[in-house]
């Protein structure tokens, strides 16, 4: 009888844990579509703080789905870790992409889809890592003071890489 209640809890669990993605998921389709939106922008190097803090309120929406809470120097020191983690790849294109917005007519368009598809890419990928670092708490694998601490900075990492190398493949 003690196993059967055992298992019912698991199950009950699994089930919260299945519905909290689906939502994470939803929030982070949201702002991929705002990201590219304000990735579009065709003014040059004006779109990179708006996007960060929009990145910033997609990890705090997550936060608030799974109940957790970080908080905006936590949110901030993870985005940051996640974009150090891509490297070279992610600054090289955004500043090309904003060297293009420089140019007049064709450029300032050519440039804002570049710009708009890097930063889609960036939120969903950034957006799934943090999702999986959630989901480390809830399953108990990670603590909530650990996700900022060098562990789940390190997660967060990793993440954003596997997320940014499913996009390359």
């Amino acid at each position: 009888m003690e196993n059967n209640f055992e298992e019912l809890q698991d199950d009950l669990k699994n089930l919260e844990l299945i519905a909290l993605n689906e939502k994470a998921e939803n929030a982070v389709a949201v702002a991929v579509a705002a990201t590219a939106a304000t990735g579009a922008i065709p003014i040059p190097f004006a779109d990179a703080p708006m996007m960060i803090a929009e990145q910033v309120a997609l990890m705090a929406t997550i936060c608030g789905i799974y109940g957790i809470d970080v908080g905006k120097d936590g949110l901030k020191m993870l985005a940051t870790t996640a974009i150090g983690a891509g490297g070279a790849t992610i600054v090289g294109k955004t500043i090309a992409t904003n060297l293009f917005k420089l140019i007049p007519g064709v450029g300032t368009v050519a440039g804002g889809a570049i710009s708009a598809g890097t930063a889609g890419i960036v939120t969903l990928a950034m957006g799934k890592a943090f999702i999986k670092v959630c989901q480390m708490v809830k399953l108990g694998k990670l603590s909530e003071a650990e996700i900022t601490s060098s562990k789940g900075a390190a997660v967060m990492k990793t993440e954003f890489k596997k997320q940014i190398q499913k996009k390359k493949d």
